[in-house]
């Protein structure tokens, strides 16, 4: 039932603050005999009757409730024989007779009209409850006299009859939705077509109309539809994230986890659904027992989850929140490498962050530098990001890092260049990459999470044991930059692991999901060899930002070009003319940029095959939470931070 009509029933109880007076009900009641017709639509030819009572409902505040009850039924003829039964004695009335068939002979066109059509039992209840009697008393008028517009003068009209006896009953009959046990009265569809109807766009200009969006666009045929009766095996398999109508039937559906690892693209304006989105399809990984990780730079989106993480999975988290060090952290070496062929791949990605934070100020001087420090202290065994500094400025430290170096092209670029530089033009050389390395070591948050000999957690473990590393990096808690650093480092170090699979067989590979939030923030150029790469080492990304142009222009073509999904909430008009195109001009701009909340056009890839883009609404957020958010934070400590 709808809980506006139960709240109302509630002014009864014994511990209501609501006066039973601020309460007014009323219903409508025909002025003439029922075998008399209302306006139909067609007497509408350039207005919408339903105009004057939308406008009345407009003006209502915050603080109003109004309820307007339309209860139809169907029944038999026999107020149909009993109107026929006057009109026939009407054709033989002489002139001059003033009974009642001369009356209905005057106007039977309008009794004809009514009586040719099926009739349907109708009752239309009015409750208006305001914080003032009176108020309530106007407004219940107001709402009346909009329903009035239909009364045609030569047939039928409506009239208010107040309920001031039995309001209870009158509500309780409200409340069950019961024909009132008196003054019912039969109207043709035409008629209720005219009071009760879908508003069109010739009401648009009344204020305060929650509009909503109806898009053409069916689903596949395949559809990946999860329902009860599934075995758990074939359900859990299915990441459900939306609903749809498939065959005429309200459905859910998702991704089937081989359609993952295509990678999944969501984009809309901020507060369109894209967190809860995001926040479902985690919680759905976590309950089938999933590997994930999570990088949020806001905070909102690790809240919700870290209140779902169910109980036999607490000691599977790592929680990294860099804000809440205090005297332990949880920390990552970016310099940790397996492998001598990730060295590169990490410089670059190093490379990559810094480049795409400070490229208003980047040079090749300063690349060229910052690349031979990084690769040199790759080759060295527990090098942090301070020793940068170290290296480019304590001559002892250089020279005790190139007696070790093996790397005859690193040891020339330190003997027979850098060294050969007087010390004014080295101190003019390295002062950009002191100044962007510095501020970071000199940060007491930040250097205690990233100047570390050795990182408190295996990121390849994580991967290949399928457990959970969920990343608080709040941009108020800790800058736009050092979130920026600290994700975009994360996510170097997913990927250098996610590649470290190449020598497992790919079917023993087991499936990673890596979510990321406003990943704007971390879209740097690594990116593109992610997208491109990581599906054959089972790394499933889905990734999500609010509009293209906060990517980077080589970011863009691999998200297009790489991404087997992609799901649009409502959108800018530059947006949606660029998937305007992706959607095959299914849907206009004007589709894109009007969808209501929560309300989505997806194409999804289904058995490695991309749909057609078809429209749905994405669930709401899950309420069922398993309250272990504390021990989860405490267990994950005492793990993880040293």
């Amino acid at each position: 039932l709808p809980l506006p009509l139960k709240s109302l029933f509630q002014i009864y109880s014994p511990d209501s603050k609501i006066s039973p007076q601020q309460l007014q009900l009323g219903k409508l009641v025909l002025t003439q005999s029922e075998v008399y017709s209302l306006k139909t639509r067609q007497d509408f030819a350039d207005v919408d009757p339903m105009g004057t009572l939308l406008a009345s409902l407009s003006k209502a505040k915050p603080s109003e409730t109004i309820l307007i009850q339309f209860i139809v039924s169907p029944d038999n003829d026999n107020w149909q024989r009993k109107g026929w039964k006057l009109l026939a004695p009407s054709e033989k009335t002489q002139d001059g007779d003033q009974s009642i068939e001369t009356h209905i002979k005057t106007e039977n066109q309008f009794v004809k009209k009514k009586l040719e059509q099926k009739g349907l039992k109708t009752s239309i209840k009015l409750a208006v409850l305001t914080p003032d009697s009176n108020r309530s008393s106007l407004v219940l008028n107001h709402i009346a006299d909009g329903i009035q517009t239909i009364s045609q003068s030569q047939g039928n009209s409506f009239k208010l009859k107040n309920i001031r006896l039995f309001k209870r009953k009158f509500l309780k009959s409200m409340l069950l939705r019961k024909q009132s046990y008196i003054k019912n009265f039969h109207l043709t569809a035409d008629e209720l077509a005219v009071i009760f109807h879908l508003p069109d766009s010739k009401l648009s200009g009344i204020p305060n109309i929650a509009w909503g969006k109806t898009l053409l666009g069916e689903p596949p045929e395949n559809l990946p539809i999860s329902s009860a009766d599934m075995d758990s095996q074939t359900k859990n398999s299915i990441n459900t994230f939306a609903q749809t109508t498939y065959k005429n039937q309200e459905v859910k559906y998702g991704l089937k986890r081989e359609d993952r690892r295509r990678h999944l693209y969501v984009i809309g304006k901020t507060g369109t659904g894209k967190s809860t989105l995001l926040a479902n399809m985690a919680i759905n990984d976590l309950k089938n027992d999933e590997g994930m990780a999570i990088i949020d730079p806001h905070g909102d989106l690790v809240e919700v989850i870290l209140d779902f993480i169910p109980s036999h999975r607490i000691n599977d988290v790592v929680y990294f929140n860099p804000s809440d060090y205090q005297d332990r952290a949880v920390k990552i070496n970016l310099f940790e490498g397996e492998n001598v062929e990730h060295r590169e791949l990490i410089a670059s990605g190093i490379i990559s962050i810094f480049q795409k934070m400070y490229g208003y100020s980047w040079g090749p001087r300063l690349e060229y530098i910052l690349r031979n420090a990084l690769l040199t202290l790759l080759c060295m065994p527990q090098a942090k990001l301070s020793d940068i500094i170290k290296l480019l400025t304590d001559g002892k430290f250089r020279q005790s890092v190139i007696d070790q170096l093996d790397d005859p092209v690193l040891k020339n670029y330190w003997v027979n260049e850098y060294n050969q530089l007087s010390d004014r033009l080295r101190s003019e050389h390295i002062s950009s990459v002191l100044n962007k390395i510095g501020q970071f070591v000199s940060s007491p948050l930040i250097r205690s999470v990233v100047d570390a000999q050795k990182s408190s957690f295996n990121i390849s473990d994580l991967m290949n044991e399928g457990k959970i590393l969920i990343a608080n990096l709040s941009q108020g808690k800790l800058g736009e930059d050092n979130a920026a650093l600290l994700g975009a480092m994360l996510i170097t170090k997913i990927q250098l692991a996610a590649m470290g699979r190449i020598d497992t067989v790919e079917d023993s590979r087991r499936d990673y999901y890596l979510f990321v939030d406003e990943f704007q923030n971390f879209a740097t150029d690594s990116f593109v060899k992610i997208l491109s790469e990581a599906r054959k080492y089972r790394l499933n990304l889905t990734l999500a930002n609010q509009y293209i142009a906060q990517i980077p222009e080589e970011v863009q073509k691999a998200i297009f070009g790489n991404c087997g999904s992609m799901i649009s909430f409502v959108m800018g008009a530059d947006d949606a003319d660029l998937f305007q195109k992706e959607y095959g001009h299914l849907y206009s701009q004007d589709d894109l940029v009007n969808l209501g909340r929560y309300q989505i056009i997806n194409k999804i890839s289904i058995d490695n095959t991309i749909s057609r883009p078809f429209p749905a609404h994405t669930l709401p957020p899950l309420s069922n939470t398993n309250q272990n958010k504390e021990k989860v934070i405490r267990v994950s400590k005492e793990r993880y931070a040293k």
